[in-house]
């Protein structure tokens, strides 16, 4: 039997973690690096590439990259990967197969099963788009705990003996949650959870793109709408200035070689100050504060007993978040777990509990709630009027799990025989506005008077998030059953089957992709190890350490299809290639040795109309020029 881990399938960056003699730890990646981003792309070649590789040219090749398909999870919608089409279920399900195939090659076993973490506000959809995720990555996601609840955990498994009301308040790059909780002698009980699906620190690094997008326009006199590369290269600047700005009062925005204006280079250098960033992203950080009221209404719960904040996520290292959050708490949130591992580690914590790897005599023991309400749609009277469309809630929103309500419901016309019972999840009182799950119907009623004959409908809502439904026919005792697993966006069982059919075959050797080639350690290819293979032994520069577009090194086909580049791009090649000679003339001999020689092939390359090559040498030509400042 295989192990069972903990995933933190995040927005930007993802993690694994394990139990070791009784205590959660990450699994590195194959590079060592603790975080994977959650970026999954295709290289020149046609090849999948996952993690830091993809990352890598996110800002080079948007066009055939995609970053943030957590944000997309659930919602039917199709992610584009040069000529390729992916849903998001099948992107997240690469990003979960690297670190599935990572963590075993760590291991050095087979992992059959997950806990995998999801934001609490998560919907139905989403929650069943991610055990989508997990089955095409090749392993079994029954639990899905939510992402303060397992930060929770984790902050929880050294203090408990303690007695408090904690609020776990979680700003990652894509969606924000809240839970408050209340520990007393190891029961973690989550009293009330809110948030937002749509924001995160990738809304801060828009924000910050769009003004620096501003100023260079401006100053330069440039129009960066129509290219695509300089767009991705800003909030890729963006994101690097947003997380220095966390240390440091002001940074300088270095972006070599950004666009062109009449056919000569522009470069870019701009100072950003943490005031002005403060600035841009404050409305968005104070929005944060709403769901924090709310889960504390729900909880029942004054904000003067809240004994401990938790921040968690990488957004909360942002100081204008800490002192928002102590100023309306009045008192400075709590250390001790680390806002990046924190839900990975809980996850771990849940799979050992769940595995039997750490024993319930460990004192530990965590309730969860259901963040939406449940209920059917029914028909009301207004006056002499019949009103359909009116949710009924029968599990209301923080009702904690598992959980069993019943509410009994009459026929509305004179020789009614049956009912459609259908399912649906939300908040507001009319079911136009909150989301379909399911539905069936339910036959053998008495012909009667309206409202003679009475339904009882029944909902259990267990832990893993699975919500059946029995009615009952109180006269006749009849009963009919509906297990609630799906949304109209899941994938059928044959869907399923056919995505992960085509992820097999594309992940073993992708359409056109040469047999071996080089690729970036760390990083997971579609020609990826068996468990127990050594690391490739290709040591690239790190990401952080070239804010400009990545290079794809020598050893790599040329597209078969590829086409020439386009007049404009090519003479900003040109440009740069004239660059580098002129900047040769002052520089080391072997510095100026590789301009000469990048130069050349830059210029080989475009008289030749090959458009990988080019791109790869000027790639490449960038970044030593960046090097030299």
């Amino acid at each position: 039997m295989g192990q069972v881990v903990g995933i933190d399938l995040g927005t930007t960056n993802s993690l694994v973690a394990t139990l070791r003699e009784g205590r959660p730890e990450i699994v590195p990646n194959r590079s060592g690096r603790r975080m994977t981003p959650s970026v999954v792309g295709l290289d020149r070649t046609g090849k999948l590439v996952v993690g830091d590789a993809a990352r890598a040219q996110l800002a080079s090749a948007p066009e055939r990259t995609v970053a943030e398909a957590k944000r997309l999870m659930g919602s039917g919608e199709a992610v584009r990967l040069g000529d390729r089409t992916y849903s998001p279920q099948e992107i997240s399900g690469l990003v979960l197969r690297a670190l599935k195939q990572d963590a075993e090659h760590h291991l050095g076993t087979t992992i059959d099963e997950a806990v995998v973490t999801v934001p609490a506000y998560f919907t139905d959809a989403q929650r069943q788009a991610t055990k989508d995720a997990g089955e095409l990555a090749g392993f079994k996601v029954e639990r899905i705990l939510n992402e303060p609840t397992a930060a929770a955990l984790a902050y929880g498994l050294d203090r408990l003996d303690d007695e408090a009301l904690v609020l776990v308040y979680d700003l990652g790059g894509g969606t924000f949650d809240v839970s408050v909780l209340e520990m007393f002698k190891g029961v973690l009980d989550v009293k009330a959870s809110a948030g937002n699906n749509r924001l995160g620190g990738g809304d801060f690094d828009r924000r910050v793109a769009a003004h620096l997008r501003q100023r260079i326009e401006a100053e330069q006199g440039v129009d960066l709408a129509a290219d695509p590369v300089a767009l991705a290269r800003l909030v890729v600047a963006a994101e690097q200035a947003k997380a220095e700005l966390s240390s440091a009062e002001l940074v300088t925005v270095s972006l070599p070689f950004l666009c062109a204006k009449a056919g000569a280079p522009v470069s870019v250098e701009l100072e950003l100050s943490r005031a002005k960033l403060e600035e841009l992203i404050g409305d968005l950080v104070r929005s944060t504060l709403g769901p924090v009221e709310q889960a504390l209404k729900d909880a029942k719960v004054a904000e003067k007993d809240v004994s401990a904040i938790v921040l968690v996520g990488g957004s909360s290292r942002i100081p204008l978040v800490r002192r928002i959050v102590a100023e309306r708490f009045g008192k400075d949130p709590r250390g001790g777990v680390h806002p990046d591992e924190a839900v990975a580690l809980g996850a771990a914590v849940q799979a050992g509990l769940k595995s039997g790897a750490l024993s319930a005599k460990t004192g530990i023991m965590i309730t969860d709630i259901c963040p939406y309400s449940l209920g059917v749609e029914v028909s009301k009277r207004a006056g002499s009027q019949l009103v359909d469309g009116i949710f009924s809630p029968i599990i209301p929103r923080n009702s904690t799990i598992p959980v069993s309500r019943t509410e009994i419901y009459s026929t509305t016309s004179d020789g009614q025989a049956q009912v459609d019972i259908k399912v649906f999840q939300g908040e507001d009182r009319l079911v136009r506005n909150d989301v379909f799950l399911d539905q069936y119907r339910v036959d053998g009623i008495p012909p009667s008077g309206a409202g003679a004959e009475r339904v009882a409908v029944t909902f259990t809502y267990d832990v893993n998030g699975i919500l059946h439904v029995k009615t009952k026919v109180v006269s006749t005792g009849k009963e009919a059953v509906l297990r609630v697993e799906r949304s109209a966006q899941r994938m059928t069982p044959p869907e399923r089957a056919a995505a992960k059919a085509r992820l097999d075959q594309e992940w073993v050797k992708a359409p056109g992709a040469p047999a071996a080639s080089v690729r970036p350690e760390g990083s997971v290819s579609a020609v990826d190890a068996a468990p127990g293979a050594p690391a490739p032994s290709v040591r690239p520069e790190p990401f952080d350490s070239a804010p400009t577009a990545p290079v794809l090194r020598s050893g790599q086909e040329k597209s078969k299809d590829a086409s020439p580049a386009s007049g404009a791009e090519a003479d900003e090649l040109r440009a740069l290639a004239q660059a580098a000679r002129a900047r040769s003339a002052g520089a080391p001999a072997p510095v100026a040795d590789r301009l000469e020689r990048l130069a050349s092939e830059l210029e080989r390359a475009l008289d030749a109309g090959d458009p990988a090559g080019a791109a790869s040498a000027g790639a490449e030509l960038t970044d030593v020029l960046f090097d030299l400042g």
